[in-house]
């Protein structure tokens, strides 16, 4: 794979060709409502076959995320469709329920499993325990401070990690957040992100959603590239894709600058490590 990935969203076939025109090595996409996204931003496995055909055709990765609230009466369900994944041979399941990411790492012979930040990674020693089961990469928690992942990463430095890059960072804990989440015929809904309304004195007014805004990592990306960090996701499922399409140039053009830099820094040092080095013999 790339040295540094930028993970793009997709929540609807169209996007895919454009996300990877706009500069993304990796796409995701939810499985039709097993993921934590309304199943109109999902995709069937008809159209997760059609994505993989474009993306391999095109050097990217294709990611799949199985990161809902998966019942008792879906677990066969979500078995038989990670060995239907596995076989077409897509890239990576992102999956967030220590179960089934138990189950999964028995079912997939060729697939990359790898642990969502809804499952909660907080230290090493769960990384430790995840990279027991076989886990390729962890989705670190958007809870934690950049000392705190660098001292993770020192840790275990024999695992992937990726960061929430660009997108909403949740004010709650991800997975214990005071407002329900809920499958509604199989439609994710998550109520931060629904419209609410204020009644004062007899009037009703609209008011802000409790989601928080979204950031951005571009400013401060060289941090996360020294720390080790590979892979740089973009949140944006249900959104359309034109809005996504500038945040990912905006990260991809962070990324490649910040490489540019380290490659620089480096350089430099080795000359003068040679020359030293020269200097000393003479």
């Amino acid at each position: 794979m790339n040295k540094y990935e930028i993970l793009a969203p997709a929540g609807e076939i169209e996007a895919v060709f454009p996300l990877i025109e706009a500069g993304a090595n990796a796409i995701y996409v939810g499985l039709e409502g097993l993921s934590s996204r309304p199943k109109s931003s999902d995709l069937s496995i008809e159209e997760i076959e059609s994505a993989l055909h474009v993306c391999h055709q095109n050097n990217v990765r294709l990611h799949i995320a199985i990161n809902g609230c998966i019942s008792e009466d879906n677990l066969d369900k979500v078995y038989n469709k990670l060995k239907v994944l596995d076989r077409i041979g897509v890239d990576a399941v992102i999956i967030a329920d220590w179960g089934i990411l138990s189950k999964a790492s028995l079912l997939m012979k060729n697939t990359e499993l790898h642990a969502s930040t809804l499952l909660g990674t907080y230290n090493s020693h769960t990384i430790r325990c995840l990279k027991n089961m076989g886990i390729n990469r962890v989705v670190l928690s958007t809870n934690l401070y950049i000392d705190e992942i660098a001292s993770i990463i020192n840790s275990v430095p024999d695992m992937e990690y990726e960061i929430v890059a660009d997108g909403g960072i949740c004010f709650n804990d991800n997975r214990i957040c005071e407002l329900p989440h809920i499958n509604d015929g199989a439609d994710y809904t998550v109520f931060c992100r629904k419209p609410y309304f204020l009644y004062y004195n007899n009037t009703t007014v609209t008011a802000n959603r409790i989601a928080a805004r979204q950031i951005s990592s571009s400013e401060i990306i060289d941090l996360y590239l020294e720390l080790g960090v590979t892979s740089y996701k973009i949140e944006g499922r249900t959104v359309d894709y034109h809005y996504i399409l500038p945040r990912v140039k905006k990260l991809k053009q962070a990324i490649d600058e910040a490489s540019l830099r380290k490659h620089s820094i480096y350089s430099t040092l080795h000359y003068v490590a040679e020359r030293r080095r020269t200097t000393e013999e003479l």
